[in-house]
């Protein structure tokens, strides 16, 4: 049986590193995700070779598809004698185009592969989401201006000194929503802000003739890529939401002049937030997969 451990803070490193060797730009496997949404899901990891590997046993025993470098039948390997030892048969999601290319070649025939729609990433260029460029992204502009008419607005980076105005809006917004499907998300953001350098983040908060109205946060999910992980707006501010994501990817884009894609997550089949990850035209939608043993 492979020893698989909760995950640590201390992971970050060695699990960023895979990652980013592993070329996949994914969000479900940023350290950031895996560690604030803990609680939540109980993610396990252990380390072969060079790959991770990430058992959910709150999920019916399942498995994420190992991410890192190297020959990738070890690790398959173990998660299916894992999985077996258990009496279960070995299920993998996390999948994508790129991973089937290694997968499949050894393991065709052994697993049935299903399309997960509702997991797909949504990755913009840098410059896309900052520039708002053409008439694609026309009605942008238009929300955003209509913010400008709202009244004078300020942008400022928010950084581990200067949470404060950041959490008190974050907890005025959850109470307001009244909705207890948010809780989760409620406390990861409460876990972000109390380990907000150690896990990277870099985070915006919008004003609107001197009140908080939008707040957002980001980590690096690779060399390239960023990861936006958390976007709020108050609903009754016209504008508010393409505009904070405009400020903030041109305060990251000064920041770090070496991004060059933004990974604004899936849409987890919910309606509304996919037709508006959908009106930024994706520069590429990531398809995640589940391989299920036969």
């Amino acid at each position: 049986m492979i020893d698989f451990k909760p995950l640590r803070l201390e992971d970050k490193d060695r699990i960023s590193s895979i990652i980013c060797a592993s070329g996949c730009h994914g969000a479900d496997y940023s350290f950031a995700n895996l560690f604030l949404w803990r609680e939540e899901y109980k993610p396990e990891i252990a380390f072969l070779d060079e790959r991770m590997l990430l058992f959910m046993p709150l999920f019916e025993d399942l498995y994420a598809y190992p991410k890192g470098g190297g020959d990738i039948r070890p690790a398959v390997e173990a998660l299916l004698e894992n999985a077996h030892a258990r009496g279960h048969k070995l299920v993998m999601r996390g999948l994508t185009e790129r991973t089937l290319e290694e997968f499949l070649p050894h393991y065709e025939g052994r697993f049935t592969i299903e399309e997960n729609r509702e997991d797909a990433d949504y990755i913009y260029t840098v410059d896309k989401l900052a520039d708002l460029a053409g008439r694609k992204l026309a009605s942008k502009r238009n929300h955003i201006n209509q913010f400008e008419r709202g009244g004078d607005w300020e942008f400022r980076r928010v950084t581990k000194d200067n949470t404060d105005e950041a959490r008190n809006f974050i907890r005025t917004f959850y109470e307001e929503k009244h909705d207890p499907t948010l809780a989760a998300e409620s406390k990861a953001i409460r876990e972000m802000f109390t380990h907000y350098d150690d896990l990277g983040f870099y985070g915006g908060l919008l004003y609107q003739l001197g009140e908080p109205v939008a707040f957002t946060a980001a980590t690096r999910l690779d060399e390239i890529t960023l990861d936006v992980h958390f976007e709020k707006a108050l609903p009754h501010v016209k504008g508010a939401y393409p505009m904070i994501n405009r400020e903030f990817i041109r305060m990251m884009r000064d920041l770090i002049p070496e991004l060059e894609y933004v990974n604004r997550e899936e849409d987890m089949g919910i309606e509304g937030l996919r037709r508006a990850k959908e009106s930024y035209h994706p520069d590429v939608l990531l398809r995640k997969y589940t391989a299920t043993e036969i």
